[in-house]
Order: structure tokens, then C-alpha cells, then sequence
């Protein structure tokens, strides 16, 4: 009996020692994909630069230099024969290619100084708002006589009349009339020239009475460009203008002339800027009515 169980020991002893020398041997290392991240910068597509330099725009129009400001409908050019009509249009609000619609509606929900770029830049509203319109004028016409120029013609009632001035008639609104410190005033000349005046004299005409008016007490002038019309029967030369006096009045005018058997006759009204339309109305009175009474 105690053999056996000396045998059992021995065989444990072994097989214990035999354990031991397994699992000291050195285990064999194990291989792993190396991964690695690339944290450099990356590569991005360059950006594409506006061609402010093209030749055309999408809609077929010519850009000239590039500049989004080189199509500007707006720009007076040298060929009068396509800007003489616009400038001598008599209604006061620019109008699109239709003829109908204004260019530009106010927008009430819109900024009143919007900006513009990058740069903070104000700038006006493109159509701000109109001031209320002034009640029309209504005016009854009668007959007016210049008898030292040989001529006849219809003006307002109770205008006051002056012919002191040789060659000149003078027909101005009565001071109790007067609106926006302008009155009123319709000058008629006729003066003996030595022949005719051809078209092309009747535009030096009425640009060195403009240039005369001009000068006598302005602060800012605008004139138009001349157009043509008749009057008396003949084609005549007119142009219209603006400014603002001295004092701060702003004003209007038109000047017309046309010559008829040598003699130059001329009509110019100046009257206060914010009534243009009924004063125009006064003058396309006269002009319809006038008449020589020595022909």
C-alpha cells in the first residue's frame, strides 16, 4: 500500500515539472497591419475667378470694359438723334424698354440705405418716395395782342401784360398767384435778321440763350438737348431746363424759335418746377394759338 502511494507521488512530481518547462518556452510573436494617417494638408480645388473681363453677358448684351457698371442705360452718349427724345420727354418719370412700366418700384420692405460689396457703402433708394402730388391748376383763356411784334396768341385770364421792352412781350402770373416763390413768366420776342435761319442756326440760337439764362443768377442748371417742332407754320428748334436760383427756388423752362421771313420769333415760359405740367399745358396754349397778325 505505501508503494503505490509513493508511486502516485512520483508520477504527479513529473508531470508537475513537465507543466512547468511547457510554459517557459518563449511564445511565438504576433504580426499586426501597421496603420498609419496622413495629417498633412489636404489638397482642395482652386477657385474659379469671375471673368469680369468677358466679352458678353448671359443676356446677349456687350460688357465693354467688364465693369458691371459699363452697360448703363442711363449714360447720355454722342448720338443725339437716340438720346434727343428721352431728354426732351416730358413726363417725369423714367419708363423701360415698353415705354409703359417705370424702371423701378419702391420696395416698403426693402432697406431704406441698403449697402452694397463688402465695403459698407450707403446708398439712395433707387425710387424713393414721391411727395404728394400738388392739385392740378386750372386756368380759362383769352385773347392777348402784341401788337408792336405783330402777333396774336392765347394766355390766362388776368395775367398782367408789359410791352415796354422793344421787340419783346412779356405776360407774367399776378404776384398773388404766385406758387413755390416762382411766378409765372411768358416772354415772346421777335427779331429782324438779315435772312432765314437754316435749322442748324436755330440750335446756335437757342444754346446762347440758354447759356444767357443761365447766367443770370443760378446756382445749379441743367439744360436738355434741342429737338424740332413747328410753330407759326415752321419748323422750329426748342429746348427745355431746369435749375435752382440763388435763393433756393427751383425752377423750369422752355425756350422755342423758329424763323419766318427773316424774322426770329422766340417763346419762353419759366415757371416753379413743381407745377411743370400745368405750366407746359399754359405754353402748349400759346404755342397752338399763336399768330401773326402783320403777314
Amino acid at each position: 500500500m505505501k508503494r503505490k502511494w509513493l508511486a502516485a507521488l512520483c508520477l504527479l512530481t513529473a508531470a508537475a515539472l513537465l507543466t512547468a518547462c511547457s510554459s517557459g518556452q518563449p511564445q511565438a510573436n504576433q504580426t499586426f497591419t501597421e496603420v498609419t494617417q496622413y495629417l498633412g494638408p489636404t489638397a482642395t480645388a482652386s477657385p474659379v475667378p469671375v471673368n469680369n473681363n468677358a466679352s458678353g453677358e448671359s443676356d446677349g448684351t456687350t460688357a465693354g470694359d467688364g465693369s458691371v457698371f459699363s452697360n448703363n442705360p442711363y449714360m447720355p452718349t454722342d448720338d443725339q438723334s437716340t438720346t434727343a427724345q428721352a431728354a426732351m420727354n416730358e413726363e417725369s418719370q423714367q419708363t423701360d424698354d415698353t415705354g409703359n412700366a417705370p424702371i423701378a418700384q419702391t420696395d416698403v420692405n426693402a432697406t431704406a440705405y441698403p449697402y452694397a460689396g463688402s465695403t459698407p457703402i450707403p446708398l439712395d433708394p433707387v425710387d424713393a418716395p414721391t411727395a404728394t402730388p400738388k392739385p392740378a391748376l386750372t386756368f380759362s383763356y383769352v385773347d392777348y395782342s402784341a401788337a408792336k411784334l405783330g402777333l396774336s396768341f392765347k394766355g390766362p385770364a388776368g395775367w398782367v401784360p408789359d410791352d415796354s421792352v422793344d421787340n419783346v412781350f412779356t405776360l407774367s402770373e399776378p404776384t398773388e398767384q404766385m406758387k413755390d416763390g416762382q411766378a409765372c413768366i411768358l416772354n415772346i420776342y421777335a427779331v429782324p435778321v438779315s435772312s432765314d435761319y437754316s435749322e442748324s442756326d436755330l440750335v446756335t440760337e437757342i444754346k446762347q440763350r440758354l447759356t444767357t439764362i443761365s447766367e443770370s443768377g443760378y446756382s445749379e442748371w441743367k439744360p436738355s438737348y434741342t429737338a424740332t417742332r413747328f410753330l407759326l407754320g415752321s419748323k422750329g428748334v426748342y429746348a427745355n431746363f431746369t435749375g435752382t436760383l440763388l435763393d433756393g427756388t427751383q425752377v423750369g423752362g422752355r425756350i422755342h424759335a423758329v424763323c419766318v421771313n427773316k424774322v426770329l420769333y422766340c417763346l419762353q415760359i419759366t415757371y416753379p418746377l413743381g407745377y411743370k405740367d400745368d405750366y407746359l399745358n399754359v405754353f402748349s396754349q400759346l404755342r397752338e394759338s399763336f399768330k401773326r397778325t402783320n403777314s
